[in-house]
Formats: structure tokens, C-alpha cells, sequence
């Protein structure tokens, strides 16, 4: 019974870490999106021509690129285009390293349960 809360706590753990690191780099992107407008090295700009102001559409634009929901209500100009390169592969590398942890912690949990089979059936034969 143990391993099945130690296990069920090492996902929840799991999860934590995950919101926290996307929500962090959904936030850090924006910063960098709305800096780029600051220096007038890039920024957004709606269908209408209009250049996005403030910082809400740009983390609105953040959240909707990490996540890859892509509306297509913005379109990044300049150096923002590297930036959203930037933070969907960072959006990949997240998944693949949170699958492959996962996958882990699962095999983690069925070569303990494999193990406990093994012993008991040991012991019965005594």
C-alpha cells in the first residue's frame, strides 16, 4: 500500500512541477514578446493591421503559442518570430521530458509490483 501512495505522490509531484514550469515559461515568453515591442525589435500585430499594445495581448498570444491552440488573432514581426520558435520547441522538449518521466515512474511501479509477486510467491512455497 506504500508504494501506491509513494507513487501516486511522485505523479502528483509530477503534475505540480509541470504547471509551474509551463505557466513560468508562458510568463518568461511574454516578458520576451513584450520587451521586443519595447525596443521596437519585433511585436504583434492584429488581422486588422493594428499593432498590439500592453501586456496582456502579449501573454494572451504567449499562453495561445505554448499550448499550440494557434487562433491565429495575432501574427508575430520581427525578431518575435524566433521567439515563437523558441517556445514551441520548449513546449516539445517539456512534453518529452514529462512523457518520458511519466513512462518511468509507471515502469518504476510495475518492476516493484513484478518484485513483490516474486517474494511472496517465495515465502508461500515455505
Amino acid at each position: 500500500m506504500t508504494t501506491d501512495r509513494t507513487t501516486q505522490s511522485r505523479w502528483l509531484f509530477t503534475l505540480w512541477q509541470l504547471t509551474i514550469v509551463s505557466l513560468s515559461l508562458v510568463l518568461i515568453f511574454a516578458l520576451a514578446y513584450w520587451s521586443l515591442d519595447a525596443l521596437d525589435l519585433g511585436g504583434l500585430q492584429k488581422h486588422n493591421g493594428e499593432r498590439v499594445a500592453g501586456f496582456l495581448p502579449f501573454l494572451y498570444f504567449s499562453v495561445e503559442t505554448f499550448f499550440r491552440i494557434g487562433y491565429g488573432i495575432q501574427t508575430p514581426l520581427g525578431l518575435a518570430w524566433a521567439i515563437v520558435t523558441l517556445e514551441a520547441m520548449s513546449h516539445f522538449l517539456i512534453e518529452v521530458v514529462f512523457i518520458s518521466h511519466m513512462a518511468t515512474l509507471g515502469l518504476h511501479r510495475l518492476i516493484s509490483l513484478s518484485d513483490r509477486t516474486r517474494l511472496e510467491n517465495t515465502f508461500n512455497r515455505f
